[in-house]
């Protein structure tokens, strides 16, 4: 059986329903370094990765040792995202473009936003935040001269809520179409 709530995903199975982005994940950006103290600080020392929009690729790689670490001594004053999360960039050209899966926890700038379930597959999410409907909708929710999407505006995004083995069945489907992409 099917239903359809008004929305842009037009029918939904009955067991599914729609929400917005805050409702169901956490949501929260990040930290910026000014380049003085990213040099006196935070280059060359032990602690966790911090990631800046410029490390998150355009084919969701993550570039982890680009040489800047946040100590545990400064850990307090830093956001963290941590692993099996995603980042999503918010701002500028790469907004709604550059994302990524993470495979650690790190700190980050504050033109990424983190992004986590607070129940269900984080990877599902990670699909999701590349579908055409959400990409649309991320689009339309720009403003500002730089384009960005604020953190309000993006939780008021609607996003379909499954059950979370539905969740599993989906991601593991389009990890398989990968695979055999990747083998093309």
């Amino acid at each position: 059986m099917f239903c359809d709530y008004g929305s842009p995903y037009g029918n939904i199975p009955e067991n599914w329903l729609l929400s917005t982005l805050d409702s169901v994940s956490n949501l929260y950006t990040g930290n910026s370094i000014n380049a003085t103290e990213k040099k006196k600080y935070f280059s060359g020392v032990d602690g966790f990765n911090y990631i800046a929009t410029k490390d998150v690729n355009f084919d969701s790689t993550i570039n982890y040792d680009n040489g800047i670490r946040i100590p545990d001594r400064y850990l307090s004053k830093f956001k963290i995202s941590y692993s099996n999360s995603v980042l999503l960039c918010l701002e500028g050209g790469s907004a709604g473009r550059k994302i990524g899966l993470l495979e650690q926890d790190v700190c980050f700038g504050n033109k990424l936003c983190s992004l986590s379930f607070y129940y269900g597959e984080n990877k599902w999410l990670y699909y999701f935040l590349q579908s055409p409907q959400f990409l649309s909708d991320f689009q339309e929710s720009k403003s500002g001269i730089i384009g960005g999407v604020s953190k309000n505006n993006l939780g008021n995004i609607l996003i379909p809520v499954l059950p979370r083995n539905e969740q599993m069945r989906i991601t593991q489907e389009i990890d398989l179409l990968f695979q055999k992409v990747s083998q093309l």
